[in-house]
C-alpha cells in the first residue's frame, strides 16, 4: 500500500469515528496510534495523553498549544489523546472548546484491554497522567515524560530533537 493510500485509509477511519461537530479528530486504538505517528515521519512528534479529570493534565495543556504554535514551522507536531471514558465525552468537548488547542486531539478508542494499549505506547508507562512521548524525525521514540511538565522542560526536550539549543 502506498503512503498516500495509507494516509487516505487512516483519514477515512478517523473521520468515521469522529461525530459531526466534534472537536476531536477521532478515536485511536493502539494500531491507529502507531499509524498516526508514522504519518508524521520527518517531524518531531510530542504525543500527550491527558484526561479532563486530571488537574495536572489541564494545567499542562496550554503549554502544549504554545509549543505547537512556537515550533510548528520548525517541524514539531503535537498530538493529544484523551483517555476519558465515553461517558465523559461532553466534558472532553467542553474542555477542547475552552482551550482551543493548536493541535489535533483524539480519544482513546473504547474497548480493548487498557493495559495492552498502555504497553503499546511505552512498556514503562504505568498509566499515570499526564504522560508524553517524544518521537524523533525518524519516527523512533526519543524520550518519555511522566507527570506534568513545565513549558521550559518541554521546550528543552523538543529543541534537542529539532536540532537547536537556542
Amino acid at each position: 500500500m502506498s503512503a498516500a493510500t495509507a494516509a487516505l485509509v487512516l483519514s477515512l477511519s478517523v473521520l468515521a469515528t469522529s461525530p459531526a461537530g466534534s472537536r476531536l479528530a477521532g478515536e485511536l486504538d493502539a494500531a491507529g496510534l502507531t499509524r498516526r505517528i508514522a504519518q508524521e515521519k520527518g517531524r518531531v512528534v510530542l504525543l500527550n495523553f491527558w484526561a479532563t479529570w486530571c488537574e495536572p493534565c489541564r494545567e499542562e495543556f496550554p503549554s502544549l498549544s504554545r509549543l505547537q504554535k512556537s515550533y510548528e514551522g520548525r517541524g514539531l507536531r503535537v498530538l493529544g489523546v484523551s483517555t476519558d471514558l465515553s461517558s465523559q465525552l461532553t466534558a472532553v468537548e467542553r474542555f477542547l472548546a475552552a482551550q482551543k488547542p493548536a493541535f489535533p486531539n483524539y480519544r482513546k478508542a473504547a474497548g480493548g484491554d487498557d493495559q495492552d494499549f498502555i504497553e503499546s505506547v511505552d512498556k514503562s508507562w504505568g498509566g499515570e497522567l499526564p504522560f508524553s512521548v517524544l518521537y524523533a524525525r525518524s519516527g523512533s521514540k526519543a524520550a518519555v515524560l511522566s507527570g506534568k511538565q513545565s513549558y521550559s522542560d518541554l521546550e528543552r526536550e523538543v529543541r534537542k530533537l529539532l536540532g537547536s539549543s537556542s
